[in-house]
């Protein structure tokens, strides 16, 4: 992909919309924003169809036109619009595959699932999980991470039972094989689902650990729940209600953002409210709570992405109007 610089477009601040110590700035864009994604940590913007790179300076946003959209090597066989996961431990990609029409559910946009997830190590072995006849990975993506700390990758996928609705499931290496380790309890009935919402040492304990934050039926319910995986099994340790980070018939799964959001050290998650016209910001230490929200001038629609390192960074987001926004700690 060759930039091309075509708009550096100055935040509307005059007109931010501001509470609980954040603000809303609107960034003005040549069309309808569609989809954000972020590549390789570059935050790209879909407006009418073409892409963009946003980008955060001193003096605003800009926009960057692409001649390409994000280039994604495609392995065989992946599933449809799935993402293959890079890792930089000892898994070094993984990608779902065996796309099958056996769940009629289509939550996320498409009547195809997938009925394994393949899992390629550093030394370029790879292995297929298969799941039985009876589930499917009701999922876009593996994610890659070492959960326990011991030196050795993880990876976490939703996983739906055809008669009892969706699990969080973790994949971890026994006897040198890759298998399902650990399963939440499944929420108990067909075309229920669950969204991961971030990875990260939400806890700040900083032994290497990771726990799982992920939103129960972000549709009807939109439980924000986290999990750790510890000793082999997953334990909830934290329930905040009004939580929503999808919407129904859309591959917008990350429409949430894991970072250091109060400036504490320790990583917070970015939400928006059952209803998404709020953002909330989510802290778990040393207990769940909330560190602030904002009202957003219109519905959350697309994937969240964050826009900067370090303590209390910009986020962006595409609304329900077409507008693209981001959101940042008021001065």
């Amino acid at each position: 992909m060759r930039p091309v610089i075509v708009a550096a477009f100055a935040l509307l601040i005059g007109t931010a919309a501001q509470a609980a110590g954040w603000r809303i700035e609107t960034v003005p864009t040549p069309a309808r924003v569609d989809a954000i994604e972020t590549v390789d940590g570059s935050v790209d913007v879909n407006a009418g169809g073409l892409w963009y790179r946003l980008m955060i300076g001193d003096k605003g946003a800009v926009l960057t036109f692409l001649d390409d959209g994000p280039m994604i090597e495609r392995p065989d066989g992946e599933l449809p619009d799935g993402h293959v996961a890079i890792g930089s431990g000892d898994i070094a990609r993984a990608w779902l595959a065996e796309p099958t029409d056996r769940y009629d559910h289509g939550i996320l946009g498409g009547k195809l699932e997938a009925g394994a997830v393949v899992i390629e190590r550093r030394d370029g072995a790879q292995q297929t999980v298969k799941l039985k006849p009876d589930a499917v990975f009701e999922d876009l993506k593996p994610r890659i991470v070492d959960l326990d700390g011991d030196g050795h990758d993880e990876v976490v996928l939703i996983k739906s039972s055809l008669t009892q609705g969706s699990s969080l499931a973790v994949i971890g290496l026994r006897k040198n094989r890759y298998e399902i380790v650990a399963e939440t309890p499944a929420l108990g009935a067909p075309h229920r689902w669950l969204d991961v919402a971030g990875i990260a040492d939400f806890t700040g304990a900083g032994n290497d650990n990771k726990q799982i934050a992920l939103v129960r039926q972000p549709h009807v319910v939109g439980e924000l729940q986290l999990w750790t995986y510890d000793g082999g099994r997953l334990r909830q340790r934290a329930a905040v209600p009004d939580a929503a980070d999808h919407i129904a018939g859309t591959r917008a799964i990350d429409m949430d953002a894991v970072a250091d959001f109060d400036g504490d050290g320790v990583a917070d998650l970015a939400v928006p409210s059952l209803d998404r016209t709020r953002l909330r910001f989510i802290g778990f230490t040393p207990q769940a709570h909330e560190i602030g929200s904002i009202a957003l001038p219109a519905a959350a629609a697309t994937d969240m992405a964050v826009l900067a390192d370090g303590a209390k960074p910009p986020v962006a987001l595409g609304l329900a109007d077409g507008s693209l926004v981001v959101v940042r700690p008021a001065p």
